[in-house]
C-alpha cells in the first residue's frame, strides 16, 4: 500500500473513533473492539500489557475464555487499520500489545500541536494567527476525552487534557476580545460558565467583555453573582484580578 494511504486518523476528544484516509470511519461495531482502540490510544505507541487491557475490557469479572476473546478482539481490531510501512499496526510486543501511531495521526496530540502555535504566536505578537490556531485546536473537541470508554484512560491524562482545553478556550476569546471582536462572545461566554461555573477566568472575560460594549452595569451584576456563588459553594471571595476589575469598572477605568 502506498505510503500516502496508510494515513489514519484516531479520535479520543469524544467518542473513540478511527478515521481513514478517505474520511470515513472504520467500522467498529462492537463494544469491546472499541474499548480496546479506547486503551491502546490512551498508550499510544507503547506496550499495553495484557492484563491492563483485559481489566478494561472486563472491569468487573473477566470470564475463563477472557485471554482468548482478547485475541479474537485483537484480530477484529487488526483486520480494519491499516498497515504501517506494510506492517500491522497492531503488534504483539512481549506479554502485551502496542498500537502504532504516527505523528499527525492522533488528535489529541494535535490538539497539543496546535495549542502551543497559538501560545508561540501570541508570544510573538501575532494574534490574528493566534486565533486561526487555536480554533483549529478547539475544532478537534467533539465532546469529553475518551468519551464512550471514559474507564479506558489514566485519569490524570483526561484531567490534563480537559484542563488543556478550557485554557486553550479561554485564551481565545481573550485574543478575539483584544482584537475586538466581540461578536457572540456573551452568549459564548455564558455557556462556557454554565458548564464551569467555578472557573473565574470566565466571569473576569466575561465582564471585560460586557464592560467593553457598553454593557456596564451588567458587568456589575455578573461581578455580584459570582461572589453569591463562590460563598455559596466555596467560603470564599473572588480572587485579587476579579476585584480590581471590579473596582476599575465601578471607577469607569480602561485596562
Amino acid at each position: 500500500m502506498p505510503e500516502g494511504r496508510e494515513q489514519m486518523i484516531f479520535r479520543v476528544l469524544g467518542s473513540v473513533a478511527a478515521v481513514g484516509r478517505d474520511g470515513a470511519e472504520l467500522p467498529l461495531r462492537a463494544a469491546k473492539v472499541r474499548t480496546l482502540l479506547g486503551v491502546l490510544l490512551a498508550h499510544a505507541d507503547a506496550r499495553v500489557p495484557a492484563d491492563v487491557l483485559r481489566a478494561a475490557l472486563w472491569p468487573d469479572r473477566p470470564p475463563r475464555s477472557a485471554t482468548a476473546n482478547l485475541q479474537t478482539y485483537v484480530s477484529e481490531l487488526r483486520r480494519v487499520l491499516p498497515p504501517v510501512a506494510r506492517r500491522p499496526r497492531l503488534v504483539l510486543d512481549r506479554s502485551g500489545y502496542r498500537l502504532a501511531v504516527r505523528p499527525g495521526e492522533l488528535d489529541h496530540h494535535s490538539f497539543e500541536a496546535l495549542a502551543g502555535e497559538g501560545r508561540r504566536e501570541l508570544a510573538a505578537g501575532r494574534p490574528a494567527r493566534a486565533v486561526e490556531a487555536l480554533r483549529r485546536a478547539c475544532g478537534l473537541w467533539r465532546g469529553e476525552p475518551f468519551e464512550d470508554v471514559p474507564h479506558v484512560a489514566d485519569e490524570a491524562l483526561a484531567h490534563r487534557l480537559r484542563e488543556q482545553h478550557w485554557v486553550v478556550r479561554e485564551s481565545l476569546v481573550e485574543t478575539r476580545l483584544a482584537l475586538g471582536d466581540r461578536a457572540g462572545l456573551v452568549a459564548e461566554l455564558d455557556a462556557m460558565i454554565a458548564a464551569a461555573p467555578l472557573r473565574e477566568g470566565l466571569w473576569l472575560l466575561q465582564m471585560r467583555v460586557l464592560s467593553d460594549g457598553g454593557r456596564r452595569a451588567e458587568a456589575l451584576a455578573r461581578y455580584r453573582r459570582l461572589h453569591r456563588l463562590l460563598d455559596t459553594e466555596l467560603g470564599i471571595g473572588p480572587g485579587v484580578e476579579l476585584r480590581r476589575l471590579h473596582q476599575r469598572i465601578l471607577t469607569g477605568q480602561t485596562w
